[in-house]
């Protein structure tokens, strides 16, 4: 039982990891994406039609599954680009633009989930080509080790730039005081841009591993997409943080996905809800303790300066 409870939060930790990053990098640059659930939905979708036997990247096994990763991410970047035209360009509400976002990703994907939408693919026949290179025992399988360290890594990759690079400073100075940075002859809507697209790219591939692993979806990924915004708000924009919570998280779900809890006699109905339960007293708990990117959500304009 602890190895399935292990595989399960290495699975959802780094759909969690990197959703929770895909809004980190969004913010950080101060366009707020609560839009994480429906680019991962989106996510699904493509990952489901690259990695289809009709396109037939499965017949290449551990190789075809990559190819139809970066696929996905490139897709997807279609989203994030709506996503930051209207709320840079047209200078639109963030949330606005985020929720008609998670509308269509969940009408889409639940659409493609039909008995007609089967046609495009069908998740029950997607490969399992990572599971057979790496099967570690113990009901612990390759796909979520490999794509818990892929998240970490990309985390890292991340953090670094942030933290030590020249072009980490300035995108940070982008979410705090984007006037500064204008000041300096540096574009803001550029940074923005690529913080949106970027941030699209990472939540396409969490929807991506979401189904690779989990082989279904009826039409969303569970809600993981809101759960990591919140686990990025009481990480305080902070991907170090943002890493440790993911994985509380993560062992907090698999606990509820498996018969632990049921075993002492609560309702398997009810432990679902508590991962949720838990991230609303949380978000109410560490609200007064963390602080946003001084001006996430708030529309650039260089008029004002």
């Amino acid at each position: 039982m602890s190895g399935i409870v292990f595989n399960y939060a290495l699975l959802y930790g780094a759909v969690l990891l990197l959703g929770a990053i895909s809004g980190y990098l969004s913010e950080r640059a101060g366009i707020v994406n609560i839009g994480i659930d429906g680019m991962m939905c989106f996510g699904v979708i493509f990952f489901g039609i690259f990695s289809s036997p009709v396109i037939g990247f499965t017949k290449m096994g551990g190789a075809g599954i990559i190819f139809a990763l970066l696929l996905t991410m490139i897709a997807t970047m279609i989203v994030g680009a709506m996503h930051a035209f209207a709320c840079i360009n047209l200078r639109a509400n963030h949330v606005i633009s985020g929720t008609a976002i998670n509308l269509i990703g969940v009408a889409l994907c639940t659409f493609v989930n039909s008995n007609l939408g089967k046609v495009f693919y069908d998740a029950s026949k997607l490969s399992t080509g990572f599971d057979d290179f790496l099967y570690i025992g113990g009901s612990i399988y390759g796909s979520s080790l490999i794509m818990f360290i892929l998240a970490l890594v990309i985390g890292g990759v991340i953090w670094l730039i942030v933290a030590k690079t020249r072009v980490g400073f300035r995108y940070i100075a982008v979410g705090e005081n984007p006037f500064a940075v204008d000041a300096q002859s540096i574009s803001v809507k550029k940074y923005q841009w690529v913080a949106v697209i970027l941030s699209s790219v990472v939540a396409g591939l969490a929807g991506a591993i979401f189904l690779f692993n989990i082989k279904q979806s009826q039409g969303n990924v569970q809600g993981l997409g809101f759960l990591a915004l919140a686990i990025m708000i009481v990480g305080a924009w902070k991907i170090e943080w943002i890493v440790v919570t993911s994985f509380i998280f993560s062992l907090l779900i698999s606990l509820c996905m498996s018969s632990v809890l049921t075993n002492v006699g609560i309702p398997k109905d009810f432990t679902y809800s508590v991962p949720y339960i838990i991230t609303f007293l949380t978000l109410i708990f560490f609200a007064k303790w963390v602080r946003p990117p001084e001006y996430d959500g708030i529309p650039f304009n260089r008029e004002l300066r």
